[in-house]
């Protein structure tokens, strides 16, 4: 593991040159409490030999002072061993001290040196990992060249094989129009002579149809004049015996109209004599008054008016039986009326 701000150097000498300087100043404290024992013991022996002078010349009495002294003395020998049993103790302490800071210390190199192998090792993987990368993008670049050239080879190759085989099937398609217009040309020139022969044959076909034809429409022709003439022939006297039975059934039956509606007419007072109009009357089956209207007036209303009522009183009028005669009646028929005629 990296420190940030700290180099290796200081975090391999930090745990020892604490151990120094406790070393050191536990040196220094030992070398106080020696001096301050030995300060101790030679005041003693000094008031001991004081003491000593003074019981020589003292007066009796005083061997309750010397005894004092003894037992200050024997006080100070037990301070004195008590300070070395503290001295013992705190030096028992710093060597306690220093092998734990020794033990740290070799474990922090310990851990520094691991770190260092493993930062050291990354590098070399990151390292590997690199040139492992690069030879096979350097691997994938050969490749891709190479299957670019493949590719550019398969083109080319392809585009070979297509211009030779357009190439072929060209030369093989003017072969074979070549062959093929030969054989058109032989084929067009066998259907033109058969197409003449055909055409001269239809050519003498045709005159001999021709020339049977205008034979048979002239016979033909002739005989359809004859029926025509025939048939104008019997149509003329049909259409005069038809016209001469129509005309016998219309004067017939007009005049029996117009007997019907001069007797149902009741003369207007005061128009005068000599009177006549044209009705327009319509029929329907067996006779009956569908309409009747004065188409042609006589000049005096009331007389106009008899009339229509006279052909409306007169229903049904007579009508002819046969379809075709009543056909023209339902057409419609103008009836003169002049009852004074």
């Amino acid at each position: 593991m990296m420190r940030l701000g700290r180099s290796g150097s200081d975090d391999e000498t930090r745990p020892e040159n604490a151990g120094g300087l406790l070393r050191g100043a536990g040196a220094g404290r030992d070398i106080g409490l020696s001096v301050v024992a030995h300060a101790l013991l030679f005041g003693l022996f000094a008031l001991s030999f004081t003491f000593g002078s003074v019981t020589d010349q003292a007066r009796p009495g005083t061997e309750q002072a010397v005894q004092a002294v003894a037992v200050d003395e024997a006080e100070v020998e037990a301070a004195i061993e008590a300070l070395e049993a503290q001295q013992q103790a705190a030096q028992r302490e710093r060597q306690e001290e220093l092998e734990r800071l020794e033990a740290e210390r070799e474990a922090e190199a310990e851990r520094l040196a691991a770190e260092r192998e493993a930062a050291r090792a990354a590098e070399e993987a990151r390292r590997e990992a690199e040139a492992e990368a690069q030879r096979q993008r350097e691997a994938a670049e050969q490749a891709r060249r190479e299957a670019e050239a493949a590719e550019q080879a398969r083109r080319e190759a392809e585009e070979q094989a297509r211009r030779e085989a357009e190439e072929q099937a060209r030369r093989e398609a003017e072969e074979r129009a070549r062959r093929e217009a030969e054989e058109q040309a032989r084929r067009e020139a066998e259907e033109q002579a058969r197409r003449e022969a055909e055409a001269q044959a239809r050519r003498e076909a045709e005159e001999q149809a021709r020339r049977e034809a205008e034979e048979r429409a002239r016979r033909e022709a002739e005989e359809q004049a004859r029926r025509e003439a025939e048939a104008q022939a019997q149509a003329r006297a049909e259409a005069e015996a038809q016209a001469r039975r129509v005309a016998e059934a219309r004067g017939t039956f007009d005049a029996a109209i117009r007997q019907k509606v001069e007797r149902a007419w009741t003369r207007p007072a005061g128009i005068p004599d000599g009177l006549s109009c044209v009705v327009a009357v319509r029929l329907g089956p067996g006779g009956t008054v569908l309409s009747a209207q004065v188409v042609r007036t006589s000049g005096n209303a009331a007389f106009d008016r008899s009339a229509e009522t006279a052909v409306r009183r007169a229903d049904p009028l007579p009508m002819p039986d046969e379809p075709a005669l009543a056909a023209l009646y339902r057409q419609g028929v103008e009836l003169i009326f002049a009852p004074d005629e």
